[in-house]
């Protein structure tokens, strides 16, 4: 005989919230659970492991839409992997992309600190360097990068 696990019971191993149990099956990422002529929901064990899969999947990056299409097509009987892989694919291209950009950021603040001790240097002790109104140019090349790369809206 199959034992049934209360959403208590599911929250207590998995770690998750009632409420996030709950969410998961309205957005069918969990099935449905049967109920007791009380109304009481009624998981069956496969649900623990279900709710930890979902679980490392957000951590790698994957978002809960994603993880929704590909357990929709697993439980259709399909196999998914390659989707999976592909989307993991673009996860790391983009985290590639952040890191390059993070470090020529880092880069260019290094270089403003190294103009900003110059200045701060020949800038006698009782006057002010000005150090944050240098920043405007490199400001308004960036906002004229970001305007040019912005998706034009189309009509």
């Amino acid at each position: 005989m199959e034992s049934f696990l209360t959403i208590g019971d599911v929250a207590a191993r998995t770690g998750e919230s009632r409420d996030t149990i709950r969410y998961y099956e309205r957005v069918g990422l969990v099935p449905k659970p049967i109920r007791t002529p009380a109304g009481y929901r009624q998981y069956r064990a496969g649900v623990v492991n279900r709710l930890a899969l979902i679980r490392n999947a957000q951590r790698f990056g994957f978002s809960l839409r994603e993880i929704g299409r590909f357990l929709g097509v697993r439980d259709g009987g399909g196999k998914p992997c390659h989707d999976v892989r592909a989307a993991a694919a673009r996860m790391l291209d983009a985290v590639d992309r952040q890191i390059a950009e993070l470090t020529a950021t880092r880069r260019a603040m290094k270089a403003t600190l190294k103009t900003w001790d110059a200045t701060l240097a020949a800038t006698p002790a009782n006057r002010p360097a000005f150090l944050l109104d240098s920043l405007a140019p490199a400001t308004a090349k960036r906002r004229a990068r970001d305007i040019r790369h912005r998706p034009t809206p189309t009509r």
